[in-house]
C-alpha cells in the first residue's frame, strides 16, 4: 500500500514555507499525494519538513498541552480554576479518557509518522550534494527523537515505531522497553550532531534545529537516563555533550546593560527576534503565524500569563491567566537582588475597568501568575500605585495591532544555554563527588547574570558539599528555567515530585493570607492532596489507543 499525504497537509506546509498563491495554483490539484513522488526535489522535501514542525507546534504539542496544561501541578505553577478540574493531570485527577492525554499522544505520533514517511521517501538523487541531503535527514531524525523523548518522559514505555504506518495492522504495537526507546533517541540525535549545520553557517535557518541543539538535547536525554526510572550513570556523557557546546564559543548568556540579559532573552522570544546565541532551539510560533498558518496555536502568555481583565477588543493582549504561581517558588528568589524574580512572577494585573494595579497577595490565584511570557506591561510602572481607568500599557508581541484573543505569537524556548551550563554543573557534581571548579564557574555565570554574587561568597558551605550543591541546583533550575516545560521532567528524574508538592502545600497553609474556609486557597493544594506516587509519575495510555492497539495493555495503576 502506498503512503499518502492529504492535500490539507500540503497546503499547510506550503503556507509555512511562505509559498505564494501563484505557486500553490501551479501545484497539480490531486486529492492525495503519493509519497513516491512527493519528495522529488529539495523544495518538496523542505515543504514536508515544515509540516512536521507545524504538527509539534500545534495546540496539542508545544502550543499548549505539552508546555502548559501538562506542566502545571509541580512546585512552580498550578491550575487556578477552583471550580473545575479541566487540567486533570495538573490536579492529579486525570483518567485515560482525558483529552489532553490523548491529544499529546496523537500529536507526538503524528509528527513521528511524518518523520518516518519523510525518511522513507527522501532520495539523495534529488540533491546536488550529499551534505544537503544528510542535513534534512538529520533534521527529521532530530524531530523524531524530540517527540519520542517527550513520550518517554510522560508515559515511560511506549510503542517504538521507526517506520511509517501503512495500514491498520501497523497500529498494533506493544510498548517497547525504555532501553530500546532511549537507544533509538540517542541514535537519532547522534546522527543529528554529525549532519546538522552550525548555527553560524549560511545554510542554517533560524527557528530550526542545528547541531548544538542536538548536543544539548542529548545531554538532557542522558541526564534523564541517569535518574528515575532507569537510574543509570551517564553523567560523563552529559558533561561531554555540554562541553562540545560550551567550548565552541558560539553560544553564550545574553548580557544587556539597559535592562538585564535575562529579561532581554524573553523580550526577544515575545517579539519574534531570534536570539540564537542563547536559545539553542525554539518553537517558532511567530514565524508560523506570519506565514498564515492559523491552526498552529501558541497559548504562551495567555493561559500562563498576566491577567489582563475581560476584553473583547481586537488587538488587546488578553491574558486568561489560568496558571497560578506557588509562593514556594517565589520564596526561592532573593527578591531584593535577583533580577529574575520580577520578570518571572506577576507583580501587576489589569482589571476589567482598565486599572493597572499591584497584585494584592501571593494567594490571589488568578493574579499571582507566571509573567515570563507576558504579552504586555504598564507604560508607566508608577501607575501601579495610582487608582484610575484606561491606563496605558505596551503590547510586547511583534504585531500589536493584530493580536489574537486566544492565541499568541510568542516563541517558546525548548533549550537555552543557561540550561546547558546547569546540566554540566549537575553532572560534574555527580562524577566528582562534589562541585568542581567548572561546575562552580558555570553556576556562577547563571547567578551573575541574574545579579547575584558567586555561590562561594554567598554560601561557602554549599560550594564545598556535594549534597548541598545538588540542592542548590534544584533551586537554581527553578529560578532560571521556571515555566519553560522542564520542572516536571526534573522533579520526576530526581524522584522529588511528591516531596516538592508537599513543601508547596506547607508553604501555602503557613502563609499569613491563608484561610482554610477559602475555596480558592484550598484549590491551590489540590495537587499535593491528590498526588499518588504509585500512578502519577507517568501518564496512563489514552483510552482510544488501548482500544485500537490490540498489543497495548493499560497500566495496572489506571485499570
Amino acid at each position: 500500500m502506498k503512503n499518502t499525504l492529504t492535500i490539507r497537509l500540503l497546503s499547510i506546509v506550503l503556507i509555512a514555507l511562505g509559498t505564494s498563491c501563484g505557486d500553490i495554483l501551479d501545484v497539480k490539484p490531486e486529492s492525495v499525494w503519493e509519497s513516491d513522488s512527493f519528495y522529488s526535489n529539495p523544495q518538496e522535501a523542505e515543504i514536508a519538513l515544515a509540516g512536521i514542525y507545524g504538527v509539534i507546534a500545534s495546540d496539542f504539542g508545544y502550543g499548549r498541552d505539552l508546555t502548559i496544561s501538562l506542566e502545571a501541578g509541580t512546585d512552580e505553577m498550578y491550575y487556578n480554576r477552583s471550580a473545575n478540574e479541566n487540567w486533570g493531570y495538573a490536579v492529579y485527577r486525570n483518567t485515560p479518557s482525558d483529552d489532553e492525554t490523548s491529544n499529546l499522544w496523537t500529536n507526538m505520533y503524528e509528527a513521528i509518522n511524518l518523520s518516518n514517511l519523510f525518511l522513507e521517501s527522501i532520495s539523495p538523487s534529488s540533491f546536488e550534494t550529499e551534505e544537503a541531503f544528510n542535513a534534512l535527514v538529520a533534521e527529521a531524525r532530530f524531530l523524531r527523537a524530540l517527540c519520542y523523548f517527550n513520550l518517554a518522559n510522560y508515559w515511560e514505555e511506549v510503542p517504538l515505531r521507526l517506520t511509517s504506518s501503512k495500514g491498520q495492522d501497523d497500529n498494533h504495537a506493544p510498548a517497547a522497553s525504555l532501553t530500546d526507546i532511549y537507544a533509538a533517541i540517542v541514535d537519532d540525535l547522534t546522527y543529528a550532531t554529525e549532519h546538522l549545520p552550525h548555527p553560524a553557517d549560511n545554510s542554517f535557518v533560524s527557528g530550526r534545529a542545528h547541531r548544538f541543539a542536538a548536543h544539548g538535547l542529548l545531554a538532557r536525554v542522558y541526564l534523564k537516563m541517569s535518574g528515575y526510572p532507569l537510574n543509570e550513570n551517564h553523567y560523563q556523557k552529559v558533561m561531554d555533550h555540554c562541553e562540545v557546546i560550551i567550548s565552541d564559543g558560539y553560544h553564550q548568556l545574553t548580557s544587556n546593560a539597559d535592562t538585564t540579559g535575562y529579561r532581554q532573552v524573553f523580550y526577544d522570544l515575545i517579539g519574534g527576534n531570534y536570539n540564537t546565541t542563547e536559545v539553542l532551539f525554539e518553537i517558532a510560533f511567530q514565524n508560523l503565524r506570519d506565514q498564515g498558518l492559523l491552526d498552529v496555536d501558541g497559548r504562551h502568555g495567555n493561559l500562563n500569563g498576566i491577567n489582563f481583565g475581560s476584553s473583547n477588543t481586537l488587538g488587546d493582549p488578553n491574558g486568561y491567566a489560568m496558571a497560578g504561581v506557588y509562593p514556594s517558588l517565589a520564596n526561592l528568589f532573593d527578591k531584593a537582588n535577583d533580577k529574575r524574580y520580577q520578570w518571572n512572577i506577576a507583580s501587576y494585573k489589569r482589571t476589567g475597568a482598565g486599572d493597572i494595579i499591584r497584585v494584592a497577595s501571593e494567594l490571589s490565584i488568578r493574579d499571582f501568575c507566571p509573567a515570563k511570557f507576558r504579552r504586555w506591561e504598564p507604560l508607566n510602572y508608577a501607575d501601579l500605585d495610582v487608582e484610575g481607568e484606561n491606563e496605558s500599557y505596551v503590547a510586547l508581541e511583534s504585531s500589536p495591532s493584530q493580536l489574537y484573543r486566544n492565541f499568541t505569537t510568542i516563541n517558546f524556548p525548548v533549550l537555552r544555554y543557561s540550561d546547558v551550563l546547569l546540566m554540566y554543573a549537575e553532572a560534574a557534581n555527580e562524577v566528582s563527588g562534589g562541585p568542581t571548579s567548572l561546575a562552580l564557574e558555570y553556576l556562577n555565570e547563571v547567578r551573575n547574570r541574574a545579579g547575584l554574587e558567586n555561590i562561594e561568597a554567598a554560601s561557602p558551605v554549599v560550594a564545598a558539599d556535594q549534597q548541598l550543591f545538588f540542592e542548590e541546583l534544584v533551586d537554581e533550575r527553578a529560578r532560571e528555567l521556571c515555566f519553560e516545560g522542564i520542572r516536571r521532567f526534573d522533579l520526576v528524574r530526581w524522584e522529588l515530585l511528591g516531596d516538592k508538592l508537599a513543601e508547596a502545600k506547607t508553604v501555602v497553609e503557613g502563609h499569613p493570607d491563608f484561610s482554610s474556609s477559602n475555596q480558592d486557597h484550598l484549590s491551590i493544594i489540590r495537587p499535593a492532596n491528590n498526588f499518588d506516587p504509585s500512578k502519577h509519575l507517568s501518564l496512563p495510555y489514552p483510552l482510544v489507543e488501548v482500544t485500537i492497539n490490540q498489543s497495548l495493555n493499560q497500566k495496572e495503576s489506571y485499570q
